[in-house]
């Protein structure tokens, strides 16, 4: 097995070899994490919306059924969960970075 002398890496540079997905203006690594972390959290609150909006749809439409409602009451109750989740993950994040002092900003 062949391992190459360290002092081949010696002149390497990754801050000039890394642009992450070819996007211009991103630098870092953790400039690429916030986005996908942003995107993701905003994926999840959309989602979590959408389905307290058909979980009320279901409410109304239930007619008094208890077995319409019970499925409309388990999906409001997993939308808000997920909701909260996607809150939580974000003020997590913010808290991370600030115990970690990182500069990346996730908020802009």
């Amino acid at each position: 097995m062949y391992i190459p002398h360290l002092d081949a890496y010696a002149d390497f540079d990754l801050a000039s070899q890394f642009s992450p997905a070819g996007i211009p203006g991103l630098t870092s690594l953790g400039a690429l994490a916030t986005i996908i972390v942003k995107f993701l959290i905003s994926i999840v609150g959309i989602l979590a919306i959408i389905f307290i909006i058909i979980a009320g749809i279901k409410i109304v439409s239930s007619g008094g059924d208890s077995k319409k409602l019970d499925g409309a009451r388990a999906t409001l109750t997993y939308a808000i969960i997920g909701l909260v989740v996607a809150i939580l993950a974000f003020v997590i994040v913010n808290i991370v970075q600030k115990f970690l002092g990182s500069t990346v900003a996730i908020t802009s």
